[in-house]
């Protein structure tokens, strides 16, 4: 945690010392209502709202990233720069002490580290983390650190405060090969879920203040100048749930299989088996959105938002405070 804030520091450092950089949404093949973006000092910018002209997100796939450059978040600011190295170092250190953490906590449990709502919760983060490190080589997605490190921070303050339980077995329902398939998917999928949010929490503030400059409202300054255009953030998250929503099927179907193992049958409208099908039937909702005209942008977002609000009601009011099959894995 303590690595982790000093890269959210040197994040927000590296925003505040670099200048507005400019960068240029290039105008797509065979999209013509799409206009050419130019955010930056003394440009003016221009944009579709809620992606009009497009039919479908496949129409995006093909814009290739590297005709969309990222933004410069230090500008060329020597001081933006500095912290922005440091930023990067210690968010791979704090990453490599996380994985240690949980691979730790393996060890002294004497099993796999994700038995109960802390171990689930420290796993899951380092996925998201996971996550974000790969973006940040591949795609130089740096400009998220700032959001990400902060969310992991709360996070890991939250299992640490609230959630810790110490090592210790499983009570006999939980001594199954079902719990490195079952709850491994689960994890994968909650630090997923985590960045896709982030993401789109970023594209609906984006898209308002695209919606400002186009009226020339936005203010000159705006942190918000230099994060990547709405249409990115939105496609990012999409990605990131598409691959993410066969997982999560795959996650209550193995836990289904698991229950009649343990419990002699399949499904039992047990509250956290409610909540994982009401979640998985949001994200459905989602990506069938996507998939019709007229309820992308804001709409879609706003549909991904829920479903990411069932999954933490499930995750923390459901395993904490109501009784059921799943309360061996809170922190009663």
């Amino acid at each position: 945690m303590f690595v982790y804030l000093i890269a959210f520091f040197a994040y927000t450092a590296e925003w505040v010392f670099g200048r507005s950089s400019s960068f240029v949404v290039e105008k797509a093949a065979k999209v013509p209502a799409q206009a050419a973006v130019l955010v930056g000092a003394g440009g003016k910018s221009t944009v579709p709202d809620d992606f009009d002209g497009l039919d479908d997100l496949d129409d995006l796939d093909d814009r290739a990233d590297a005709d969309e450059p990222n933004p410069a978040i230090d500008g060329g600011n020597v001081r933006a720069i500095t912290a922005g190295g440091i930023a990067v170092s210690t968010t791979v250190l704090g990453f490599v002490l996380h994985v240690i953490g949980v691979v730790c906590r393996g060890l002294a449990a004497h099993r796999v580290p994700w038995g109960n709502l802390y171990e689930f919760t420290i796993a899951g983060s380092a996925v998201a983390m996971a996550l974000y490190v790969g973006l940040l080589f591949r795609k130089n997605a740096r400009w998220l650190g700032v959001f990400v490190t902060g969310v992991i921070v709360a996070i890991l303050g939250l299992a640490m405060e609230v959630l810790y339980k110490d090592a210790e077995q499983l009570v006999p329902a939980l001594h199954s090969p079902w719990l490195v398939v079952h709850v491994a998917a689960a994890v994968l999928c909650s630090g997923m879920f985590t960045v896709a949010t982030v993401a789109t929490v970023l594209y609906l503030f984006k898209t308002n203040y695209e919606t400002k400059a186009k009226l020339g409202t936005a203010k000159p300054n705006s942190m918000w100048k230099r994060v990547p255009s709405a249409m990115k953030l939105d496609l990012t998250a999409y990605r990131i749930l598409a691959f993410s929503f066969p997982v999560w099927t795959f996650t209550v179907i193995a836990g289904s299989i698991w229950a009649e193992r343990a419990w002699g049958r399949y499904w039992g409208w047990d509250p956290t088996e409610t909540w994982a099908f009401i979640t998985w039937v949001v994200y459905a909702a989602y990506l069938h959105a996507r998939a019709t005209r007229g309820w992308k942008g804001r709409g879609a977002g706003i549909i991904a938002l829920l479903g990411y609000g069932c999954f933490i009601f499930n995750y923390f009011v459901v395993s904490i405070f109501v009784n059921g099959l799943h309360s061996y894995a809170g922190v009663k």
